[in-house]
C-alpha cells in the first residue's frame, strides 16, 4: 500500500511543453508512472514523449481519466492553470512551481475547499511512492520501497532525509514534500492521518523547518489524537530562527516525538527501535 498515488493513478502535466515539464514528464514516466496527458496553450495535438497534449484541461479530461494534475507553469500562469484543473474536479493537484503570490494561494485554497480538491504546493517537490509512482521533480536518488513515511516542506529537504534512511539501508513507504511557499495547501496534519491508515507505513519522519507553524500544528494534532505510530522530527535550518526553532522541537517532545538534532540519527534511531522490538 501506499498514500495518494499507486501504479494506476492517472496523471495530468500541466505546461508539459515547458522545458521543466518535458524534463519531469521524461523522469515521471521512467518511474513507471501513468502519465496520460498534458496542457499547453496552443499546443494542441501535439505530443511530448508519446503523451497527447491539449489546449485546456476541460478536453483532456474529455479524453482521459484524471487522479492527479502536476503543474509546472511559471508562477504569473499558475492560479489560472490550477483554477482549471479544479473546476474539473481533478482530486489532487501539486503545484511545483514556487514563489506564488500569496493572494494567489489564497484563492486556490478557497476555490480546492469548495471542490473537496487536495493541493500540495506551492513550491513543492512533490510525491513519491518508491518503485511505483512518482509526480513533480522530486530526485529519486538515494530512496528505496520500504517503512518509513516522509512529510517535509521546501524541496530537497526529503532527499536529505532519504540519505539518512539510505544509509541504514532502511526505504519509504510515500514521500510527499508539502512546498516551501510561506501558505500552502496542505500541511502535515491532513498527510499524518493518511499515513496512520496505512498499512504499510510504520513510521512518519517530519522535516520541519523554523518559519510557519504547521510544525505547531502537527504537535497539537499528534499529542490530541493519540497518534498510533511513531514520529520522528528534524528541523532544517534552525539557526535561521534558533528560538522558534527550539520552541517548536519542545512541543513536538512534548508530544511524545523523537526529535533529532543530527539528520543522521533518523535512520539509526528506526533501526535500533525495530531491533528492540
Amino acid at each position: 500500500m501506499s498514500i495518494l498515488l499507486d501504479r494506476k493513478t492517472r496523471i495530468l502535466v500541466q505546461g508539459i511543453t515547458t522545458t521543466e515539464g518535458r524534463q519531469h514528464t521524461a523522469k515521471m514516466l521512467e518511474c513507471k508512472s501513468e502519465v496520460v496527458a498534458g496542457v499547453s496553450p496552443g499546443k494542441y495535438g501535439q505530443e511530448v514523449m508519446g503523451v497527447p497534449v491539449y489546449d485546456k484541461v476541460s478536453e483532456a479530461v474529455k479524453k482521459h481519466k484524471i487522479d492527479v494534475s502536476v503543474i509546472f507553469v511559471p508562477k504569473n500562469a499558475v492560479l489560472s492553470a490550477a483554477t482549471d484543473a479544479i473546476n474539473e474536479g481533478i482530486p489532487l493537484i501539486v503545484i511545483v512551481t514556487e514563489n506564488i503570490p500569496i493572494t494567489d494561494t489564497i484563492k486556490i485554497k478557497d476555490q480546492a475547499a469548495k471542490k473537496g480538491v487536495m493541493i500540495i504546493g506551492p513550491g513543492s517537490s512533490g510525491i513519491l511512492v518508491p518503485k511505483i509512482s512518482k509526480v513533480g521533480d522530486m530526485s529519486t536518488e538515494y530512496v528505496l520501497p520500504g517503512m518509513a513515511g516522509v512529510i517535509t516542506r521546501s524541496k530537497g529537504k526529503e532527499k536529505q532525509i532519504c540519505q539518512s534512511l539510505f544509509k541504514e539501508e532502511i526505504g519509504e513507504s510515500t514521500i510527499v514534500s508539502l512546498g516551501g511557499d510561506k501558505i500552502i495547501g496542505t500541511g502535515y496534519i491532513e498527510i499524518l492521518k493518511l499515513f496512520e491508515k496505512d498499512e504499510s507505513t510504520q513510521v512518519v519522519v517530519i522535516g520541519g523547518e523554523p518559519e510557519g507553524r504547521l510544525e505547531e500544528d502537527a504537535a497539537r494534532y499528534i499529542k490530541s489524537s493519540g497518534y498510533s505510530k511513531p514520529v520522528i522530527a528534524y528541523i532544517f535550518d534552525r539557526e535561521k530562527n534558533p528560538q522558534i526553532a527550539e520552541e517548536k522541537e519542545k512541543m513536538l517532545e512534548d508530544a511524545d516525538v523523537t526529535v533529532v538534532d543530527d539528520i543522521w540519527e533518523i535512520g539509526q534511531i528506526i533501526n535500533e527501535s525495530t531491533i528492540e522490538e
